[in-house]
């Protein structure tokens, strides 16, 4: 079971045109799990173009599945003095898979310096129970990951449609931790289906992430997910990231469509 660094060690060819084997032991049924298709997207752009500034946000459209032979197109759409916004295409076996904006920008000088969202309180992750008890048989890529439940509902419990837990990678040797955020931001399912009583098939339509510069820590980092609001068959749903210290990494927001 090939870890993220091995993954990421698999891309072949240069520049605006790279291509990579869709890896089966991050799989989410018929496709790849969301958060290592944002992070294949970014390393394909990090290739084509090393020198950009630090990753200020992204926006991502998960247009199909991502399978078979993945073929990544990057474009460089602007570049300032201080900032770079790039595109990246993927598509795969079964066609279009995935589009990303990538927006970065170096640091500039200012007065205005605040964070109104501090970490929730929450136990030593060791100390929580594991949050997959049995993680469904068409999900491989949880085994990546340590998630330890602190507060809210697990899925399909029937609870209030929001989750807070520690989660790491296992192995995130040799991986940038820009990379490694967005290969893990995206590990708990939709807090919609906490409400869930029982399966039925949700698929993350469009996924936009924000971080907060600098991103440097690794390991255990405390993941808040929740759906505020729900219905005809999809999710709005919103989420925090904090590393062990209690600084805020990255806020996100996903829709997801829900086939039941």
């Amino acid at each position: 079971m090939a870890n993220l660094r091995e993954v990421l060690d698999g891309f072949s060819g240069e520049g605006a045109a790279q291509s990579i084997a869709a890896p089966e032991a991050w799989g989410q049924g018929r496709t790849l799990y969301g958060g290592m298709t944002a992070a294949l997207c970014w390393h394909a752009a990090t290739r084509a173009l090393p020198d950009l500034p630090p990753l200020r946000g992204a926006q991502l459209a998960f247009v199909g599945p991502a399978q078979g032979q993945l073929e990544f197109t990057v474009s460089l759409l602007r570049r300032g003095r201080n900032s770079a916004v790039v595109q990246v295409a993927c598509i795969g076996a079964a066609g279009p898979a995935a589009s990303a904006i990538f927006t970065c920008a170096n640091p500039r000088d200012s007065h205005v310096a605040h964070d109104l969202v501090p970490a929730p309180a929450a136990p030593a992750p060791e100390t929580c129970e594991v949050f997959h008890r049995k993680p469904p048989k068409l999900l491989s890529f949880p085994a990546k990951f340590d998630i330890r439940l602190v507060s809210g509902s697990r899925p399909l419990s029937g609870g209030t449609p929001e989750m807070l837990v520690w989660t790491r990678l296992l192995d995130e040797a040799g991986v940038d931790p820009v990379t490694v955020l967005l290969a893990t931001a995206d590990v708990l399912p939709p807090g919609a289906m906490a409400e869930m009583s029982a399966w039925a098939p949700v698929s993350t339509m469009t996924w936009g992430v924000d971080f907060f510069q600098p991103v440097t820590a690794t390991g255990w980092h405390l993941l808040h997910t929740y759906s505020d609001q729900a219905a005809d068959g999809y999710s709005l749903q919103g989420s925090d990231m904090w590393d062990a210290s209690g600084r805020r990494v990255l806020t996100a927001r996903q829709i997801v469509a829900i086939f039941g």
